[in-house]
């Protein structure tokens, strides 16, 4: 079973005010620390996804080296979030993959764990059509997708995410993963997010 990793970093950092994935934390950014729990994951590949013109800098040398990732400049990311995703599961399907997760790359503290548990889900269900986390009865990232699903997150347009799709009777066609600690759900999009995670990497 062929699982890869949409990793999404195209977002414009508007609430940031500057390129949030650049922003250091000791000797990471925050762009490259979810990916570096990815590359630790059992996935077979990793898309990141990012805009037109980005150079993906903020990733260290040998991240953007490894054998496993692949760098993708979506050139349609203006029109919003479902271009990125679209970007990815196109590549996905070239790829013939079996399944997708889709990550944030702002959303530093995701752990392979969490990824394992999907993917080990849907391996002990062969007809579930999507694994995704939830924290608060809210469904958040990281979502696994099989490939049945492919055309449906294709169709998306404009600013809309895949949680648009997952919604009422839809529900019972997957599972929910509930996740008990917002930590490892939440995202770095202002100023206090970033000084919380300053901080809390200098516990660690």
């Amino acid at each position: 079973m062929k699982i890869v990793g949409i990793y999404l970093a195209a977002g414009n950092s508007g609430r940031m005010g500057t390129h949030k994935l650049a922003l250091p934390v000791g000797t990471m950014t925050v762009g490259s620390l979810a990916l570096e729990t990815a590359l630790k994951a059992p996935l077979d590949e990793i898309y990141v996804i990012t805009t037109e013109t980005d150079d993906a800098d903020w990733l260290p040398a040998e991240m953007k080296s490894h054998a496993k990732c692949t760098i993708i400049n979506c050139s349609a990311t203006y029109e919003g979030q479902s271009e990125s995703l679209r970007c990815g599961i196109q590549r996905a399907q070239a790829d013939r993959a079996d399944a997708v997760i889709v990550l944030l790359a702002d959303q530093p503290f995701i752990t392979v764990r969490m990824i394992e548990e999907m993917i080990a889900c849907t391996k002990d269900n062969p007809t579930c059509r999507f694994v995704a986390t939830t924290y608060d009865q809210s469904i958040m990232p990281p979502v696994l997708f099989s490939s049945s699903m492919y055309n449906e997150l294709l169709s998306l347009r404009g600013d809309k995410g895949a949680r648009a799709i997952l919604q009422g009777d839809y529900l019972r066609k997957g599972k929910l993963l509930p996740c008990t600690d917002k930590r490892f759900v939440c995202d770095v999009d202002t100023e206090d997010d970033y000084q919380t995670l300053q901080e809390i990497a200098i516990t660690k």
